[in-house]
């Protein structure tokens, strides 16, 4: 059975694998950080996935206000399931429990950006067999 819940401080090595799949290599100290900050703002969720008191998927969701219509929508910022779990409708729960906080809030929409990788296409898949329309192009300006 899969449980959706909030993550804590004891999920973080987890996390952090989690992370490291997704391509984002990082440490105890920078995700203890981060989520401190994150779980401190009420307009971020940390969703993980867990089976059998090991995390195997995370969600992390943004509620942002809109300009184009009245109201506020949700952003998924991160979406990572283990690898040895996918394809197990994980992924699926853990959109689901994002669109009802989204829905909770009062948002009427949930947007994502992926990756235009060749490793992305599966995830790119499971996006629109999850009711995601490919709808844009998004665009990145680092500052050092």
């Amino acid at each position: 059975m899969v449980l959706i819940r909030y993550a804590h401080g004891t999920d973080l090595a987890d996390i952090i694998s989690l992370m490291s799949e997704l391509g984002y290599e990082t440490t105890e100290r920078e995700v203890t950080k981060r989520l401190s900050k994150l779980n401190s703002n009420p307009d971020y969720h940390t969703l993980v996935a867990e089976i059998d008191n090991q995390v195997v998927g995370l969600l992390g969701l943004h509620i942002g206000l809109s300009y184009e219509f009245s109201g506020c929508y949700g952003r998924v910022v991160c979406l990572i399931v283990n690898q040895h779990y996918r394809k197990n409708g994980i992924g699926k729960q853990l959109i689901a429990r994002a669109k009802e906080i989204i829905i909770e809030k009062g948002g009427s929409a949930i947007t994502l950006n992926s990756g235009n990788r060749a490793e992305r296409e599966d995830a790119h898949s499971f996006y629109l067999k999850n009711g995601f329309t490919a709808k844009s192009t998004g665009f990145v300006m680092k500052f050092s």
